[in-house]
């Protein structure tokens, strides 16, 4: 954002009347009144926020000094958590097939020292050194893009080479690199995804060889000592691939995976009409029939989050310049930690990560919160909106927090408004943060009841078209702070489309 839209408190003060004071801790049926109260922690211990941040395809096309601003940025968002995903064909080499049908006596090499595999370790140095939670896993077999030269498509992830190849480069990872950080394997992306018309089914691929290739991937890692790399259950894309994927984990496959994972990129209707905490509930009460680890020793997570409205045919997103989208991603991750969601992965970070192939050209597929491309213009080169509310959304709930989603936080008479609180497990720290996503101001009055020890300051932060403020390190900054602690009630007149954060620190 430029400096004309940061605005001054002055002007603002006006529109958002602010108190603060002393409340007591009863409930009364007044939907202005937002409390955040210990019997409604509908999360013990939330799994964090994160973005993907997979292996770059080319960075010989970043600007100078890309690599710097790609980790200054990550820096200053907070993510708890990161979704890795590379090719094996970027380091698999001398493929020899012995002139046979035989592909248990096929061999390969590894060539770990490549642009494409520095990239990837580069990554991974930065999340063990951060304290990053990783998925990492591979996007489909061996030649998916450039002709079926390892004859792997028919069986997709059920080929033994698979789990042979997942298995050799967890243990070089893991093993011998040290990537503790690693704590899922994806086992392809989107293996329910039905490809464009005409395509076969994600080349050949049905739920019962994927979930084959999950068993022969947990034995290899099981052989080698990696016990504690889980397997995703699922990474599907859609609510219709949770049909198929996800019932059918919970009911035969269980044992196998360590979340039930999917991918969601919904319309804005879906969001604004709040269908989509509805829609996650149904189906997490439906997995939680034939799982009751659900929610206790097993979590959800949506590994790819996004929205499809601005999504061109060359897989761009043409909305993620404006406040809007920022807003109703802020509203997506509301509703789904109130469903019962434990982590969110955001697609994606950088444009500069992937790009799509047509007719002999590249084109980058622009969905991220900056661009680090040297090609990209000065205005994609900037930090966009959606940046800004997931930066604050990651630093104030944070991985191991408790997640407080009382009733009447979640309504209003048109319902669109949203809001969860959350306090972290030591009590030092918390806050809340609501969504108004209707086309009228609304008042509300917040109280976050669980104490947060040693506060004696609340920061608020105002997002929509108009009030958000960018300091001049080109990170937001606070609208206000106040003098009281973040245990005070809090009365605010929220204007439409708006988000708001109130915290104990400086986010």
């Amino acid at each position: 954002m430029k400096a004309p839209l940061k605005i001054a408190l002055l002007g603002l003060v006006s529109l958002l009347q602010l108190t603060a004071c002393q409340t007591g801790k009863r409930k009364v049926n007044d939907k202005t009144e937002v409390y955040f109260l210990h019997e409604d922690i509908n999360q013990e211990s939330f799994g964090g926020l994160g973005v993907e941040w997979g292996t770059y395809e080319d960075t010989d096309k970043l600007i100078e000094g890309g690599w710097d601003l790609v980790l200054r940025h990550m820096d200053h968002l907070g993510a708890a958590r990161v979704r890795l995903m590379t090719n094996y064909d970027w380091f698999c080499q001398n493929f020899d097939d012995k002139g046979d049908y035989d592909k248990s006596n096929d061999t390969w090499t590894y060539n770990y020292t490549n642009k494409y595999a520095k990239n990837m370790i580069d990554i991974l140095e930065y999340c063990q050194t951060h304290d990053i939670d990783v998925a990492f896993g591979a996007w489909n077999v061996i030649g998916n893009l450039y002709g079926d030269v390892w004859n792997m498509m028919d069986e997709v992830t059920s080929d033994i080479r698979w789990a042979k190849i997942s298995a050799d480069t967890l243990d070089f990872l893991v093993n011998k690199k040290g990537f503790t950080c690693i704590k899922w394997f994806v086992n392809s992306n989107e293996p329910n995804w039905l490809g464009a018309p005409g395509q076969s089914k994600n080349f050949n691929n049905t739920y019962e060889k994927w979930a084959q290739g999950v068993r022969n991937v947990r034995k290899a890692l099981d052989d080698i000592g990696l016990q504690k790399v889980g397997i995703v259950g699922g990474d599907t894309t859609g609510f219709v691939g949770c049909e198929e994927y996800l019932i059918n984990i919970s009911k035969g496959l269980k044992d196998k995976v360590a979340d039930y994972g999917a991918h969601l990129y919904l319309s804005n209707i879906t969001i604004d009409r709040g269908e989509m905490r509805t829609t996650i509930e149904d189906l997490y009460k439906r997995i939680k029939k034939n799982d009751k680890r659900l929610g206790k020793t097993i979590q959800a997570n949506i590994w790819e989050a996004g929205l499809i409205d601005g999504k061109t045919a060359l897989d761009c997103q043409t909305l993620i310049n404006t406040t809007n989208y920022a807003v109703r991603m802020t509203d997506y991750t509301l509703q789904s930690l109130a469903a019962g969601i434990n982590g969110i992965c955001y697609w994606d970070f950088d444009d500069a990560m992937h790009f799509m192939y047509t007719n002999n050209a590249t084109t980058p597929k622009e969905w991220g919160m900056f661009s680090s491309l040297a090609e990209a213009s000065s205005a994609k080169q900037e930090l966009r909106p959606w940046y800004h509310t997931t930066s604050l959304l990651c630093h104030l709930i944070r991985k191991g927090n408790k997640i407080y989603t009382p009733v009447l936080s979640n309504d209003d008479e048109n319902g669109n408004f949203r809001s969860i609180g959350t306090v972290s497990a030591d009590g030092t720290q918390g806050g809340f943060v609501a969504v108004n996503a209707g086309r009228k101001t609304v008042t509300k009055r917040f109280f976050l009841a669980d104490e947060v020890k040693g506060s004696d300051k609340t920061y608020v932060y105002i997002f929509n078209e108009n009030s958000y403020r960018l300091g001049d390190d080109g990170y937001i900054i606070p609208n206000y702070v106040i003098d009281k602690s973040i245990n005070n009630e809090f009365k605010m007149d929220i204007p439409k489309s708006t988000v708001v954060v109130f915290s104990s620190e400086r986010l």
